[in-house]
């Protein structure tokens, strides 16, 4: 069996395992994830396992765009852990199983996105390369669209002969009216 599909089938058997073991404890009781909400983490945990074990050809790498069905619901199982800690009661203390499933859901994340088998790890270095490793499409960097085949342009009909224009007689030029200036009066 491939390397990545080893270390995700290893992480959901855990995940599902947590699910059975101790999720809260108070005054010396203890309560299992199936009390609650251990049945969600239980199934997507097993969605994922299920995808590791009969997806294609076991000593191959899991196609990346199938690896979504192994990393959303690990994600999802996390998340549901997560706030089933932040709901817990003062004077009851979050149990072992609990933190277990918190854990091996993020593990499973980081397995499907950042480990390439034999390969090791690789980590992400910036935004982009997390969106690549979870397939997700880049908003800001579209492909533009090939442009629409330009349809040939007639040419132009030739303009029309213009009429012939005779100059204006030349107007004799009018003398211009003199300006009246008073001076001003002086009273004696």
């Amino acid at each position: 069996m491939e390397k990545k599909r080893k270390f995700i089938l290893i992480i959901a058997v855990v995940g599902m395992i947590g699910t059975f073991l101790p999720w809260a404890s108070a005054f010396g009781f203890t309560v299992s994830g199936t009390h609650s909400d251990g049945w969600i983490t239980l199934v997507l945990f097993a969605i994922g396992g299920a995808i590791a074990f009969f997806n294609g050809e076991k000593t191959e790498a899991i196609a990346k765009k199938v690896m979504m069905g192994v990393w959303i619901p690990a994600a999802i199982a996390a998340i549901v852990a997560l706030i089933n800690v932040f709901k817990l009661s003062h004077g009851v203390s979050a149990g072992f199983g609990l933190w277990l499933v918190v854990l091996a859901g993020i593990a499973q994340v980081m397995v499907s996105l950042f480990f390439k088998g034999e390969g090791g790890w690789d980590l992400p270095k910036s935004v982009a390369d997390v969106k690549e490793a979870a397939n997700i499409p880049s908003v800001g960097k579209q492909e533009a669209a090939p442009a629409a085949p330009v349809a040939p342009v007639a040419p132009a009909a030739p303009a029309a002969p213009a009429a012939p224009v005779e100059p204006a007689p030349e107007a004799a030029p009018e003398a211009a009216p003199k300006a009246v200036t008073e001076e001003p009066k002086t009273e004696e």
